[in-house]
């Protein structure tokens, strides 16, 4: 294993158990409605909160879920899994810091670059199980933080409201 691969792997067990028990700091900036980069629209950060919470859950339960599958196919060598984490997160890579979680933007970034010193299957394996450890404490952080009180203003309507919305669609 070289020794950037081994670096990064203490780096990421470093983070996952600071943020077992403890909000991350970034998550508690994002919380608090600081986001250095400026992001969001019309002065508010939900929206960011809503694309944060969706790319956090499309990287803990699909993107790396998915990578620690197909790692254990012989039929994908470690050159294919490569091409894959670089196509799989290359706009997270570039989004995810950007929306208001640098710190785990920041390992993000740097697994997709040191995936290229990855020299075995058995290290992506290692590698990208603790990307995925992490990245589903923080999809759980981000969970717990989600203002989901919001959503009474968003009531269900029932099969007739549909029904009058649609007739004055069709005749309009």
């Amino acid at each position: 294993m070289s020794k950037a691969i081994y670096l990064f792997k203490e780096e990421i067990e470093t983070e996952i158990d600071k943020i077992w028990l403890k909000e991350p700091e970034d998550i508690y900036a994002l919380k608090k409605g600081y986001l250095p980069s400026g992001a969001g629209i019309y002065d508010q950060y939900f929206s960011v909160l809503v694309m944060l919470g969706g790319e956090m859950r499309a990287l803990g339960i699909h993107i790396f879920a998915d990578l620690l599958d197909l790692a254990e196919h012989e039929e994908f060598h470690l050159s294919h899994l490569k091409i894959m984490v670089k196509r799989m997160l290359k706009i997270d890579c570039g989004v995810i810091g950007y929306f208001g979680l640098p710190v785990y933007g920041s390992l993000l970034n740097k697994y997709y670059i040191s995936i290229d010193d990855v020299e075995t299957k058995e290290e992506f394996l290692e590698v990208t199980q603790l990307m995925f450890t992490l990245t589903n404490r923080y999809q759980l952080w981000m969970h717990q933080i989600f203002p989901w009180g919001v959503s009474v203003y968003f009531k269900q309507r029932n099969p007739e409201d549909y029904k009058e919305v649609y007739n004055k669609l069709i005749n309009k």
